[in-house]
């Protein structure tokens, strides 16, 4: 590809050579490295392309094997300049072009962000634009390694980020920490505060495994919201086997309990639908730099229609991008319907809701035992209510009493054990 460009750059014919002793041409020339290619035999005669250079160091090779060549085709910058030579314009706006694509090609652009899954691109971009990083910022100005320090800084949840210049794109890569939301759970109580685990709310003990603390209850209890279910502090006894004092500690136990969630829903038999017609209405605008510009809508007015709207960004290339870009708005006319479920579509949309209740409770780390939900449907309405048993984690932190222990017998002052 490169070859081929500097060819055009330099300029080349392509002739067809005939006479006395054309191979002992081809040889000469192979001998005085003049370059030749795309050589094909046609009727006694040779045909093939050759450099503007390489062709005017053929007369001699052309008296030795008395040959002669014909010109067929002349390609390249050189014959092209040289046809249009007397249009100054076309030139003056063929360098004045690659002048402003040059100038171009020092801004960024575009900011791509991939990887994000939590934080949106909105977000990203406009935590960037507080930090001098924006859409028509000079590519010398940009610090790729400041950009990835900023982003680890800004982002808790974000545990690796890089920045890539390419073309007039600035590229960040972003890593997430997905167990963030656990963590944040996990870490509640991160200071060595003593802390015990109490019951947020009505449960039956499924299983309890206690790492640290004073487990108050075990498997198969029933505990109200508010109970005491992992203290905070351990119990040093003496010879007597009596208290003699405590350790305390933020206690630490996976606890799972079986607890109810109610689940009422409900909707109406009817319900509005969208019918497309068919009509579209277009509209176009063009943006240049920040400043944008809208065609209105020529066609008749539409009472209900949906907006889409597309964008086409100017590039040559997959990643130099150009400050232009063509929108096309396009509304699309409907009509409202009134329409009625029937028994079986209106049990299943209640299903459909039900179910989606159900995963985010499943994302959430509860596990669904029994299902006593009831679907009931009749001309107007359908209804669903019930309980879900679940298995849950249960428990949260409250800071620890803490208890003095008395001691037995009389208490001797600092002045009394100095006269002893």
């Amino acid at each position: 590809m490169l070859i081929d460009k500097l060819k055009f750059l330099q300029g080349y014919v392509k002739i067809k050579l005939s006479g006395y002793a054309p191979e002992r041409f081809l040889n000469l020339c192979s001998n005085h490295n003049i370059l030749i290619w795309n050589l094909e035999y046609e009727e006694d005669n040779y045909v093939f392309c050759i450099s503007v250079r390489g062709l005017k160091r053929l007369r001699p090779i052309l008296r030795k094997t008395r040959t002669k060549f014909v010109i067929l085709e002349r390609r390249g910058l050189p014959f092209l300049m040289h046809r249009y030579r007397k249009r100054k314009l076309f030139f003056a706006g063929i360098f004045l072009c690659c002048g402003l694509i040059y100038f171009m090609s020092l801004f960024v652009w575009r900011i791509e962000i991939n990887g994000n899954l939590h934080e949106t691109d909105s977000n990203i971009l406009k935590f960037l634009e507080e930090h001098q990083v924006y859409h028509g910022l000079l590519k010398s100005k940009i610090n790729c390694e400041k950009i990835e320090e900023e982003l680890r800084a800004g982002y808790g949840d974000i545990i690796w980020a890089s920045a890539k210049l390419e073309g007039t794109m600035l590229i960040i890569d972003v890593q997430e920490n997905l167990a963030t939301n656990q963590q944040a759970a996990s870490q509640e109580n991160t200071d060595d505060t003593p802390s015990d685990l109490i019951a947020d709310k009505d449960a039956v003990i499924y299983s309890i495994l206690t790492r640290q603390g004073t487990p108050y209850v075990e498997k198969g209890a029933e505990v109200h919201a508010g109970d005491l279910l992992v203290e905070g502090k351990n119990p040093v006894l003496n010879d007597n086997g009596e208290i003699a004092s405590y350790q305390y500690c933020v206690s630490d136990a996976d606890i799972l309990g079986i607890t109810q969630y109610t689940y009422e829903d409900s909707f109406s038999m009817w319900y509005e639908d969208k019918v497309f017609t068919g009509e579209e209405s277009r509209a176009y605008g063009l943006r240049i730099f920040q400043f944008q510009a809208k065609l209105p809508h020529i066609s008749r007015k539409f009472k209900d229609y949906d907006v889409i709207t597309d964008e086409y960004n100017a590039k040559i290339g997959d990643t130099f991008y150009l400050p232009l870009s063509l929108t096309r708005e396009t509304k699309k006319e409907y009509q409202v319907q009134k329409k009625q479920y029937t028994k079986k579509e209106a049990e299943q949309a209640a299903k459909a809701k039900l179910n989606e209740f159900c995963e985010e409770l499943t994302e959430k780390g509860v596990q669904i035992i029994e299902n006593n939900v009831m679907i009931v449907t009749d001309g107007k309405n359908c209804r669903a209510s019930g309980t879900l048993k679940v298995i849950e984690p249960i428990g949260t932190r409250k800071n620890t009493v803490i208890t003095d222990i008395p001691q037995e017998g009389p208490i001797e002052n600092e002045s009394d054990r100095n006269n002893n």
